[in-house]
């Protein structure tokens, strides 16, 4: 009995271990024609910079054809949320662009109650809008949310792509079309980002002065030039050659905050709809002036893109500047238009 048992034992254990060869067999073999047909593929799918032609397709480009770092345009997003008579029968001489993070209810109402207020400024008419995407976190609720706040403020555009750092470009062509085909009546744009202290009368006033004729074919903010893509995969703003083969970048306004004339959106708009899109929305928007062969203009002094500690009076003539915290614009807008009027 004891025998009989030892060899039942030893002829499951053979099955097991013949079983495990032949499976082992098979999917070496099944390994080797996958590879075979991958590498196929990657040779007919093989990318190069000529291969990423934009076209004006209803259909999202494929990865076979896109870098993952290119974003995905140009392309019919929609307008989920469309303040589209915010500038009716308005001459707006301003409109605040300001990309934000579609659940940052905080910072837009920090924005509207300080340098965001269109009833701030008297004389001159100020639209300000938010763009945003769609959550990719809980974004039934999310989206809920945004258009109970569109409904009450009106100050909230939104296309169908997700929210993300790296739609960025996206979601600034948002606004720019939107100014375009909803807000062609504004004399100047500036696109701010949201971590910003905005001195709205000073670029009003001092900067694009509503009494001189509105210009035209004009981009301005802190110009970088002589700047080119980073190559390493450790920086934020990587960039591989299939992405931008060139080894430098056309002039370009740094992104958080630049301001151009109503007439360059449309200009933009179309311009990009042939040319290939960039992660880096201000390196894009250098290479839309490039093509359009319409260089920035450089501005009157250093008042864009600043970081300096609040003070008041070194406030009061700079344009932009960025916040240290997260908190801290209502504090300190308090002080600076409470005391506007004071010496300094």
């Amino acid at each position: 009995m004891h025998h009989t048992k030892v060899s039942l034992f030893f002829k499951l254990l053979a099955s097991i271990i013949f079983l495990f060869l032949a499976l082992s067999f098979l999917f070496a073999i099944e390994n080797t024609f996958l590879d075979r047909w991958l590498r196929t593929q990657d040779n007919q799918n093989k990318y190069t910079p000529s291969s990423i032609k934009p076209s004006n397709s209803k259909t999202l480009p494929s990865l076979t054809t896109r870098h993952p770092l290119i974003p995905p345009y140009p392309y019919p997003y929609k307008f989920l949320i469309n303040p589209e008579d915010k500038c009716a029968k308005r001459n707006p001489f301003l409109v605040l662009l300001v990309p934000i993070r579609c659940h940052d209810v905080a910072s837009r109402n920090a924005i509207r109650e300080t340098w965001g207020n269109e009833n701030n400024y008297k004389g001159v008419e100020v639209v300000r809008v938010f763009l945003v995407a769609t959550s990719p976190l809980r974004p039934k609720a999310v989206q809920q949310m945004l258009e109970e706040e569109s409904e009450y403020y009106g100050d909230i555009i939104q296309q169908d792509f997700l929210d993300t750092y790296y739609n960025l470009t996206l979601k600034t062509l948002t606004g720019i079309e939107w100014v375009a085909k909803f807000c062609s009546s504004a004399s100047y744009v500036i696109k701010i980002d949201s971590d910003m202290f905005l001195n709205v009368e000073y670029l009003i006033h001092q900067v694009l002065r509503p009494e001189l004729p509105v210009r035209t074919n004009y981009f301005t903010g802190q110009i970088y030039s002589n700047t080119g893509p980073l190559r390493s995969k450790a920086y934020k703003w990587y960039v591989p050659p299939e992405v931008y083969p060139n080894s430098t970048y056309p002039p370009y306004c740094v992104g958080t905050g630049y301001v151009f004339s109503a007439d360059m959106a449309k200009k933009i708009y179309d311009i990009a709809q042939v040319i290939t899109a960039m992660p880096m929305e201000d390196v894009f928007m250098g290479i839309c002036l490039y093509e359009l062969n319409t260089p920035p203009t450089q501005p009157p002094g250093h008042i864009f893109n600043r970081y300096d500690n609040y003070d008041r009076c070194t406030f009061h003539k700079l344009v932009a500047i960025k916040l240290n915290e997260d908190n801290e614009l209502p504090k300190l807008w308090q002080d600076f238009w409470t005391n506007k009027t004071l010496g300094c």
